[in-house]
């Protein structure tokens, strides 16, 4: 999964080409976008502590890298 993430991310940046479509690369990058904003929710969340220490920042760069490409 996370090779579909990166490789979107790379044909959204044109650092690779689309594999079915720009389109497809647009929602594929707009719903991704949204699994990390949950992502921070969730983690934030989370019963543990290292997941919330360590996980919610994570979720929150990708979340907010994705959001770059996407608005691009």
């Amino acid at each position: 999964m996370y090779v579909l993430f990166a490789y979107a991310a790379l044909a959204k940046a044109n650092l690779a080409p689309p594999l079915i479509g720009e389109s497809f690369t647009s929602v594929t990058i707009w719903v991704m976008t949204a699994y990390f904003a949950l992502g921070v929710l969730m983690n934030a969340i989370s019963r543990s502590k290292p997941e919330r220490l360590v996980m919610t920042p994570v979720s929150a760069a990708l979340a907010a890298l994705y959001l770059v490409l996407a608005l691009q």
